[in-house]
């Protein structure tokens, strides 16, 4: 398995201001006394030491993951992330199917398919997976006029809509899928693709109310094992168990306890709250780590590194499994 973030920003797509620019700018120049500036080895080494907050762009684009297995395409949802991904098919020549796997039809993880260049291509053909039946309907709804200015027919591309049932595992192209529903209004759906022994989990836009093992231990069976869980880490803990209680989305705290119990190796926190500060998203892998290794001592591991590796997901971030 390949897997390659495309969007990861949850809500809104959220672009680079001239302020935040600027204030990286500013970070980046205030460390750099003594540098070289005829050197361009010497100006990469020192971008390279620069916090990721400064240096790293986590997201601006809402979600949409690619992940090849088995020689085939799949597509985690369809966030304005998803332009991006088509444009780099079409610039490799692709031709063929590819599948869509949808884990729900709000705006922010459908609104870069009207703008996806591979569905306009004839020889293309387009497979959409959702527990939904209704899945066509909606998405032509969405591409109606007055809302865009071309309709779903227009897309010269082949279009077939699969029905996923959520009480079985299903094989597609080889790979075995599963769902499972999230509590998130409207509903929402994780997956989980095996193939050849390595499994990854794609898990946004899910809330975890209460954590005792009774209320997880279904999201605990699904994600076990999991090389990779790619997880809704929203909002911090504190405005989750406060003011944002019951909106549908986690925390990177949540998603290492969850982790952490399912023996899950890589934890991605994903759906980035559109209004929390750089620094503040790459803290959440702080929050994550700092979870992990209470755990540990209050399980009485003595090994010094959590036994969940935790990321940021960032466009761009790219895992072989």
């Amino acid at each position: 398995m390949l897997m390659r973030i495309w969007g990861a920003r949850g809500s809104i797509p959220t672009p680079m201001t001239t302020e935040d620019l600027r204030e990286r700018l500013k970070a980046a120049l205030t460390q750099s006394q003594g540098l070289d500036l005829s050197d361009p080895a010497a100006i990469e080494r020192h971008i390279d030491r620069l916090p990721a907050h400064v240096n790293t762009v986590a997201s601006g684009n809402t979600s949409c993951v690619e992940l090849r297995v088995n020689n085939q395409l799949f597509i985690l949802d369809m966030g304005s992330g998803i332009k991006g991904l088509g444009e780099a098919m079409m610039s490799n020549g692709f031709s063929g199917d590819m599948h869509i796997f949808i884990s729900h039809m709000h705006l922010d993880h459908i609104e870069g398919y009207p703008f996806f260049v591979p569905a306009y291509i004839a020889e293309n053909h387009v497979h959409f997976y959702s527990p939904r039946e209704d899945l066509g309907k909606r998405l032509s709804m969405f591409m109606d006029a007055p809302y865009f200015p071309v309709d779903l027919d227009y897309q010269a591309a082949k279009k077939s809509f699969h029905t996923l049932s959520i009480d079985e595992e299903q094989t597609i192209e080889g790979v075995s899928v599963r769902l499972l529903e999230l509590d998130h209004p409207g509903k929402a759906f994780a997956y989980r693709f095996s193939f050849g022994g390595k499994v990854l989990v794609y898990a946004s836009d899910g809330e975890y109310p209460t954590m005792d093992h009774g209320s997880t231990a279904k999201y605990e069976d699904f994600f076990r094992d999991a090389d990779v869980l790619i997880f809704d880490a929203m909002y911090t803990y504190e405005d989750a168990v406060t003011s944002k209680m019951h909106w549908g989305h986690s925390t990177a705290r949540a998603g290492a306890e969850l982790a952490w119990r399912a023996g899950v190796k890589q934890l991605i926190l994903t759906h980035h709250d559109p209004i929390s500060p750089a620094q503040e998203l790459w803290a959440r892998i702080t929050d994550a780590e700092n979870h992990l290794r209470y755990r540990m001592t209050r399980d009485g591991h003595t090994s010094e590194a959590p036994p969940v590796e935790v990321m940021l997901a960032t466009e761009g971030l790219t895992l072989e499994l």
